[in-house]
């Protein structure tokens, strides 16, 4: 396999890039039924990445091999809430690798990718959620040295067919 490069997106990784974001999003569905993909997820995500890219706050780095954009990683710059010390903090919101090019570094480099943009901005902390059923992605975590920093839970609740949402009806995920 050819060497595999790290870099910033481009606008012209566009459609590569929500190639795997969609691909990424069906992973996680298939492990776990919850989290069923909107049907204007794509639509959003085109919305949004060029904006992404413009954003100093923001990071989409890609990783290439074989001539082709195989893998991706996204990040922005936050803060823990007001109560308690002001930390700089960098949050890894998504990372993917296609399955026929990982266990090569490739996820590994993208990590590092983010990390040197963390060292960049002064971040101390670099935070990230996984799936608690995706153990591969728990296992490739622990080796980054990753170490758990809280449990999010969710109460399932059954809502009616003809319920009608009035408040918060403004579509997430456009910028």
């Amino acid at each position: 396999m050819a060497y595999a490069d790290v870099r910033r997106a481009l606008k012209t990784d566009r459609d590569a890039v929500t190639e795997l974001w969609i691909n990424f999003l069906d992973e996680q569905a298939e492990t776990d039924d919850r989290l069923d993909v909107s049907e204007d997820a794509e639509e959003r995500w085109k919305n949004d990445f060029p904006a992404w890219l413009e954003d100093e706050t923001r990071r989409v780095y890609v990783v290439e091999a074989d001539g082709d954009v195989v893998g991706f990683a996204t990040a922005h710059r936050t803060a823990p809430p007001p109560i308690y010390e002001s930390r700089g903090e960098v949050y890894l919101d998504e990372i993917y690798v296609q399955p026929d090019y990982r266990r090569a570094g490739r996820g590994k480099q993208l990590v590092e990718a983010v990390v040197a943009w963390s060292d960049r901005v002064h971040a101390e902390r670099i935070r990230l959620s996984v799936l608690d059923l995706n153990r591969g992605a728990r296992d490739f975590w622990e080796a980054q040295d990753a170490v758990a920093f809280s449990q999010t839970y969710t109460i399932e609740r059954e809502v009616a067919e003809d319920a009608k949402d009035d408040e918060g009806t403004k579509k997430i995920g456009f910028v």
